[in-house]
């Protein structure tokens, strides 16, 4: 039976048409990366290291530590139906509890309070509700990091013998530092640009709000085995009408055929 490996980031507003594309055929929507969101990913990241309550006063006492930005995977899991996956992944932040429990910060930069007359209150709710998925997913990854030397060899981007083994120590220790259990927070930080402060540079002011998220991973599994479901199937799944990919692809056939 086929192991896929799965990213968090995949299971928020998920098409089941490219989903099931990618991961069976490896066919991807091609996608632009833009290095600015990833120098602000990084900014925003460094600025919450440390106490956690600069995240938010209420979250009880501990320290915020960086997983290192690197590419982790989990061993191999189990779904409802014991069939094997693993995950693929970085998070954006680890917290250590000083009760020696441990939580699950992602950051993401989007609108969260009422700007122009508008309010986001509804936009949030629904935002907090795809992200989800993905915070339990880290969860899962990051107490459950494969440790395996093999693996973790074949993995490596290293070129020689000597550089992969001393990559995959390196590795190891790293896992040993981020591995968490006994969670007892997951959590959201929304951040977004407030106004320009007049100076000689130029300066945006940044606002944050943090959103806590059920632990809850039972239903994570009930939605993970559904999602393999769905992976598994010999069937293709129909294409989805609120997707860009999808509409593009309705768009060419149906000049295609057009003509």
């Amino acid at each position: 039976m086929k192991t896929y490996i799965i990213s968090p980031s995949e299971l928020s507003y998920v098409c089941d048409y490219c989903t099931y594309l990618g991961k069976n055929y490896n066919l991807y929507p091609g996608r632009i990366s833009a290095g600015i969101l990833q120098t602000l990913d990084g900014i925003e990241k460094n600025h919450f290291l440390g106490d956690v309550k600069k995240i938010n006063n209420s979250i009880k006492a501990g320290e915020v530590i960086d997983p290192y930005n690197i590419t982790f995977y989990s061993k191999i899991l189990k779904d409802n139906k014991n069939r094997p996956f693993r995950i693929k992944g970085k998070g954006d932040a680890i917290i250590i509890f000083k009760d020696k429990t441990y939580g699950i910060i992602d950051y993401k930069t989007s609108k969260f309070k009422q700007r122009d007359g508008k309010d986001y209150d509804k936009e949030l709710k629904e935002k907090i509700k795809e992200y989800i998925p993905q915070l339990h997913c880290y969860s899962l990854l990051y107490s459950n990091l494969e440790t395996d030397e093999k693996f973790l060899a074949e993995k490596s981007m290293a070129k020689t013998t000597e550089t992969i083994a001393t990559s995959v120590q390196n590795k190891i220790k790293k896992i040993r530092k981020i591995s968490i259990k006994d969670i007892s927070l997951l959590g959201l930080v929304f951040i977004y640009p407030e106004e320009a402060l007049k100076t000689n540079n130029i300066t945006v002011k940044f606002t944050h709000q943090f959103e806590e998220v059920k632990f809850d991973i039972k239903n994570f599994m009930k939605f993970l085995t559904k999602y393999l479901d769905m992976l598994h199937s010999k069937n293709f799944p129909e294409p989805t009408y609120n997707c860009g990919t999808c509409n593009y692809i309705f768009e060419v056939d149906r000049l295609i055929n057009k003509k």
